[in-house]
């Protein structure tokens, strides 16, 4: 299904949460609580699909529910931080690295699409 502007639109969801429980929220309340705790500011009411960025020198689309197209692990989440604040990627921590959870971007996007309101 499409939007009125001719991209697709997509139902909000988390990796690996259960659409329809109370599940769903509250993970999404938690990662934005630990991204507010991080950044010291609350993210914006933002629900992010994809962001196309130049993530160091590449340039790329990040997709919640696909692998993270830098570090690898699920994409669960993509905060937009307020005008000219950074981008935070949520994902899933892959079982071999330490990496964080948490990375944060450059503020500038090529393009951002949102879940369905």
């Amino acid at each position: 299904m499409t939007g009125p502007d001719g991209n697709p639109v997509v139902a909000f969801f988390i990796p690996g949460v259960d659409a329809y429980a109370r599940a769903l929220e509250d993970s999404y309340v938690q990662m934005r609580r630990e991204v507010e705790i991080d950044q010291g500011r609350s993210p914006s009411d933002r629900r992010i699909l994809e962001l196309w960025a130049r993530r160091g020198s590449v340039d790329c689309f990040t997709e919640v529910g696909r692998p993270d197209p830098i570090h690898g692990g699920t994409v669960l989440a993509i905060f937009d931080m307020g005008s000219h604040q950074p981008f935070v990627v949520y994902r899933s921590v892959e079982a071999a690295t330490q990496d964080s959870v948490c990375d944060v971007l450059d503020c500038t996007a090529y393009s951002v699409l949102e879940f369905e309101s």
